[in-house]
């Protein structure tokens, strides 16, 4: 029970860090979801938490890194014909 209170704890903390840096690029639900999504594909892979968590932040910031590019790619013109 305390561990996984625990792992709330870590994972809520990780999720707060992450919306205050990406403030502005990515919304806070996006956010959250990847980091609740990607730290229960890792939770089968990882026992340890502290190596989960440090997985997690990296795999989410990666992701949300693609989704800033994504989103911001300058647009080409089309040559008027």
């Amino acid at each position: 029970m305390e561990a996984e209170r625990t792992r709330r704890q870590v994972r809520r903390e990780l999720t707060d860090r992450l919306m205050v840096e990406y403030a502005g690029a990515v919304p806070a639900g996006q956010v959250l979801a990847a980091v609740v999504r990607i730290d229960r594909l890792l939770s089968s892979y990882h026992p340890s938490a502290a190596d989960r968590m440090a997985l997690c932040e990296e795999l989410v910031r990666h992701r949300l890194v693609e989704r800033i590019a994504r989103t911001h790619q300058p647009r080409l013109a089309r040559a008027a014909s």
